[in-house]
């Protein structure tokens, strides 16, 4: 499915005003399918779980020292959709609201979303990219932001579902941040969110400056980040318990799913449960580890097939649930120089509907 862009621009509380006003339908819409998808997953009443996961955890102190615009920003949504600001500030804990199940829970089912992946390339430009999986419940709610350079942040080009902050995306400085889930590392009920900590990266100018901030931030949720520009990426297994930094066999080539490759496991998983994480690895290294990928060789490791029990790319079925659908997919390349940010988009899984081009013009003060 293809996607336009909406542009906010202004202060942090502009811009989540401008969000939820021109995306208030889209707003409502996706609250609403994410709040019954919750009792749907025989939680109880929507708004009353989702209250209670705000009351069981204490994530703002974090978020009002690493990231208080965003949380503006976030007030700024709900303002501008007509909805209460508690629930649009739970909106924007997926990764949190799986985590805090999981600590409830003596058992939970293995989290398998997301397939990720960076690669820097000699001559041409870092290709980062992945696809975001999330509940079926997403699907027809999917926006791509392009955000306006904010005193020194710059501009964003993001990837994100109506009134979330966003999902992944690059900025004008020339930076790229991705995220999967690793759900046997340990999570915390505070500590900053992964949508923030996305957010807060994207702000960084160079990959240098997002590293040392990814390493600083205290993680709630265990998360893999992917973080790359112009000749380089690094990889981070973060979690409550700390940051690992993976280094790849092929440093030039990062590949990752939903399993830790560098930081130690906290919860152990049978073979079964690892299945699906593995498959859609293994996938991504037949056809990313070798060779030199341009853009036609990335979307369609993203469109993968290549297990029909585990693809990389995952249709809407019945089933689909809280995970186990591709609610989008983006891919960007990073050139050296003034050279624009491109980024390819897709709404829904990329086989069915392909990528939007978009186009992030370079920051003055953001050359490499």
């Amino acid at each position: 499915m293809l996607i336009e862009a909406t542009d906010l621009a202004g202060g942090a509380y502009q811009r989540g005003l401008q969000h939820g006003q021109r995306l208030k339908a889209k707003v409502q819409g996706h609250l609403g399918a994410w709040l019954d998808s919750l009792a749907q997953a025989g939680l109880g009443e929507g708004e009353a779980y989702a209250r209670n996961l705000l009351r069981d955890t204490d994530f703002r102190p974090a978020i009002s020292r690493w990231a208080p615009d965003l949380l503006e920003e976030t007030d700024g949504i709900a303002d501008g959709a007509d909805l209460p600001r508690d629930l649009i500030f739970a909106l924007q804990l997926l990764d949190e609201e799986w985590a805090y199940r999981a600590r409830r829970q003596a058992a939970s089912e293995p989290l398998e979303k997301c397939s990720s992946f960076a690669i820097v390339t000699a001559d041409g430009p870092t290709w980062i990219g992945q696809n975001m999986d999330l509940g079926g419940y997403t699907d027809g709610w999917q926006i791509a932001l392009r955000l306006e350079r904010g005193g020194e942040a710059p501009g964003v080009q993001a990837f994100s579902a109506a009134g979330m902050i966003g999902l992944m995306g690059v900025n004008a400085a020339g930076l790229g941040v991705c995220v999967n889930s690793i759900p046997q590392l340990p999570s915390a009920p505070e500590g900053l969110p992964v949508a923030f900590v996305l957010r807060r990266l994207l702000q960084c100018r160079d990959l240098a400056e997002a590293s040392g901030m990814v390493r600083a931030i205290p993680h709630a949720t265990n998360q893999h980040y992917v973080i790359a520009q112009a000749g380089a990426a690094r990889s981070f297994e973060a979690s409550a318990a700390g940051v690992t930094e993976y280094q790849a066999p092929d440093p030039m080539r990062i590949l990752h799913t939903n399993h830790p490759l560098g930081a130690e496991m906290g919860r152990a998983e049978t073979e079964a449960q690892r299945e699906n994480t593995v498959a859609r690895l293994a996938s991504l290294e037949e056809r990313l580890s070798a060779g030199r990928p341009g853009l036609a060789e990335v979307q369609a490791a993203l469109s993968a097939f290549d297990d029909p029990r585990h693809p990389v790319c995952r249709l809407r079925s019945p089933d689909s649930g809280l995970i186990g659908f591709t609610c989008g997919s983006m891919v960007s390349a990073l050139r050296q120089g003034a050279a624009p940010v491109e980024s390819w988009i897709s709404a829904g899984p990329p086989s069915l509907g392909g990528f939007s081009r978009f186009e992030l013009p370079r920051d003055a003060i953001g050359h490499a």
